[in-house]
């Protein structure tokens, strides 16, 4: 016959057995929260808000081409997703060291950005264009005119437009800024004679803010050829062919085109390429 005292420590083993299948259960049902189909949850996504209209800051809020599509990104996948708002010097090492899932940013692909991460299909076809005074139009009228002596060409660091500068433009002086905003306003004040950047910003300065810069006017030559898209740790195949499974269902239903066109309203271009190599 079982005493109490052995009935007691039945009871109490049983329980610890339960106790230790439901912890189980729930990790594993944690796990599969977590990360489903490669896209973990939240979805971490990287962004530097210095690329009107792809991506910036405006009355505090992210705002821009990507901060749409990483919303979206969260309806069709159904997860949350958590706008990382990094440096843009930070955006491969937060990546690669596991703090970031993707990189949307409006970053262009590269040769050497490619051996460092994956980039899915592009979803824009860019390159560089110019910002100029509109009393220089004849100076600059031609690529020739932006690379003489004295010719002092801004860009933002550590880009593909200050890339495209320094291999381009030998004559003129490089002059670095962090933001679009800042560097506009440097050729507004005649600090500078030429602004270089992606298309996208500089159709957005030119046609939205024609009453604020009066005396500005973008030379439409594309100087390089780029592609835009959004970058994955090589450690995540999975999530890479998620992604690129949307893109593809977005561009089918025209959601890409949506959200360009809501931000990206005039696209002028006329061609004077140069391959971004």
């Amino acid at each position: 016959m079982r005493t109490r005292a052995s009935s007691h420590r039945a009871i109490r083993a049983a329980a610890l057995v339960g106790l230790c299948l439901a912890l189980v259960t729930g990790a594993r049902e944690a796990a599969d929260a977590k990360e489903q189909g490669g896209v973990p949850s939240p979805l971490r996504v990287g962004i530097s808000p210095i690329y009107p209209p792809l991506a910036f800051k405006e009355n505090g809020q992210l705002k821009g081409v990507e901060v749409d599509f990483a919303n979206k990104l969260a309806e069709t996948l159904g997860v949350k997703v958590t706008l990382v708002e990094l440096p843009w010097d930070g955006l491969i090492p937060a990546l690669n060291s596991g703090k970031i899932d993707v990189i949307m940013s409006g970053m262009s692909i590269t040769p050497e950005r490619s051996k460092l991460v994956n980039f899915t299909q592009p979803y824009l076809e860019v390159g560089q264009m110019a910002i100029i005074r509109k009393a220089d139009f004849e100076k600059f009228r031609t690529t020739e005119g932006l690379n003489t002596p004295g010719t002092r060409v801004g860009v933002l660091s550590n880009t593909t437009g200050e890339r495209y500068a320094r291999r381009a433009l030998t004559s003129a002086q490089i002059v670095g800024f962090e933001t679009v905003d800042a560097a506009v306003v440097a050729l507004q004040d005649g600090k500078i004679d030429v602004f270089i950047n992606d298309a996208p910003s500089i159709w957005r300065v030119t046609a939205n803010f024609a009453k604020e810069h009066p005396d500005l006017m973008g030379r439409y030559q594309l100087l390089t050829n780029e592609e835009l898209a959004w970058a994955v740790s090589k450690k995540k195949p999975e999530l890479l062919d998620r992604l690129n499974q949307i893109l593809i269902t977005w561009k089918e239903n025209g959601q890409v085109e949506q959200v360009l066109d809501h931000w990206i309203t005039i696209r002028k271009v006329s061609v004077e390429l140069t391959p971004l190599r």
